[in-house]
């Protein structure tokens, strides 16, 4: 063999090699009958204002170009259906498709993902269509915010393959007395039903018991009764985030049955009745992340009750206590060498005392801090000029004494909003040339003592 032939062989094995991992494309441009299905769907719409179907032309059969439409590189099969709508903030309304869902899409046979959120797609019947229980391929479905009204089909239960169901936010008025076909969802890691009325399924925390897979579950607004449910077993073991926010408990906290859920990542309980002490389990969910139990009746904060739960990021307490001493409350908190706490929210409590400086030293990447309408007095320590990432100052509505000054904003470099007003005693005084190092959206300071000149610090400023 010529010995310069051999590097040529090498050269060729390398492009052979290199091709054969290339994906394959599309054997078809789009498979005949699943464009037809798709067709057919645009054919069921009878607005588009946001234009998301304009591409989907008869003339052009290949369907995989189509907006909102993935198809396998492989077969040419769509595999998914992305078409999300939005919302109008000014008018408060749905802007996206108007119409129905065409049962043509069972032609869709290895459909994995569809997503139709934020629509009006209830079309004639207004309710959510049984055939989409035998699109066995699904993995992903998301019907969220679409105006259905009657009741969740039991037919979803045939979707085996499902990881992701979204049926939250259908204000058309959705109920779900039956849930029995839930645990048939034997893959399921993710379950929105937020705005779905539950009242009627007083086993709830038994069926969803029933979901080992369960990594999300947000059941707010439901009108559940109810969560005081003994389960001698705990199946939830992959659970991370709980919402069961705005309900309608009314019995103590430490009767909840998820307590032993030391793996939640994210628990809201906000608005539910609950009352009485929080149990002495919540110190050892360490991996809490956020925790938002506001509006509820708490009472007192039992001492050292949070203190070990290093990795909060969130702590949501507002309108929950009946009173309290500020350093006790301040001795509660998490207590950690690294604090990750960046949100903190305790208006609307009672809380007594003076500001500890050293909750500015303990939490130094506070994003939030509201702690207004209480009882707080004394001066505020100008070492909350070292949150160099707080965003948010509302301490509105209390007693602070005291002058502030340059000091107490050295390092505040981020702040977009602040609220210092109805504090009759404190007084604001910083040289009218400063040069502040944030540039703020929102500045109130009503009832404060300030002047004779002020530096001009935001667009808005009562």
């Amino acid at each position: 063999m010529n010995p310069t032939s051999k590097p040529l062989l090498l050269l060729g094995s390398l492009l052979l090699l290199a091709a054969s991992t290339l994906p394959l494309q599309a054997t078809t441009a789009c498979v005949p009958r699943e464009w037809d299905a798709l067709l057919a769907f645009k054919r069921g719409i009878t607005s588009d204002p946001l234009g998301l179907l304009t591409s989907w032309k008869e003339d052009d059969h290949d369907c995989c170009r189509w907006r909102g439409v993935t198809c396998s590189n492989l077969t040419g099969h769509v595999l998914r259906l992305h078409l999300n709508g939005g919302y109008d903030l000014d008018r408060f309304e749905l802007v996206g498709l108007v119409g129905e869902i065409s049962p043509q899409l069972l032609h869709l046979d290895h459909i994995e993902h569809l997503d139709l959120s934020i629509n009006s797609l209830e079309g004639p019947s207004g309710q959510i269509p049984k055939f989409l229980g035998s699109m066995n391929s699904l993995r992903y479905l998301n019907l969220s915010s679409i105006p259905f009204t009657g009741t969740v089909p039991p037919q979803l239960g045939n979707l085996s393959n499902l990881r992701y169901l979204d049926l939250s936010d259908m204000e058309g008025g959705v109920h779900l007395t039956d849930i029995s076909w839930l645990p048939r969802l034997g893959s399921l890691k993710f379950l929105n039903l937020t705005y779905i009325d539950l009242s009627a399924a007083s086993d709830w925390p038994y069926v969803m018991n029933m979901i080992p897979s369960l990594r999300v579950l947000s059941l707010s607004f439901c009108r559940l009764q109810r969560a005081n449910q003994s389960l001698t077993h705990f199946n939830l073991t992959k659970l991370e985030k709980l919402d069961l926010s705005m309900n309608y408990f009314d019995h103590p906290y430490a009767s909840c049955w998820f307590w032993n859920l030391t793996i939640l990542k994210f628990l809201d309980l906000s608005q539910n009745r609950l009352y009485d002490q929080l149990p002495i389990a919540l110190g050892d969910m360490t991996s809490l992340r956020v925790l938002r139990i506001s509006n509820n009746d708490l009472g007192s904060m039992a001492p050292n009750l949070l203190r070990n739960l290093c990795n909060l990021e969130v702590l949501d307490l507002v309108e929950s206590l009946s009173g309290g001493n500020m350093t006790e409350l301040f001795g509660s908190l998490p207590q950690c060498s690294s604090s990750k706490l960046s949100e903190l929210k305790m208006s609307y409590n009672n809380i007594n005392g003076s500001l500890p400086a050293g909750l500015f030293r303990q939490f130094p990447n506070l994003v939030t801090l509201d702690m207004s309408i209480n009882l707080i007095t004394g001066p505020l320590p100008v070492e909350i000029g070292m949150l160099d990432s707080l965003t948010y100052l509302n301490l509105r509505g209390n007693n602070l004494e005291g002058v502030i000054t340059e000091e107490h904003f050295v390092s505040l470099k981020s702040l977009k909003y602040i609220d210092l007003s109805n504090n009759q005693l404190l007084k604001i005084v910083v040289d009218p040339g400063w040069l502040a190092p944030f540039t703020l959206e929102e500045a109130r300071f009503a009832s404060c003592q300030m002047g004779p000149r002020f530096p001009s610090l935001a667009p808005v400023v009562s």
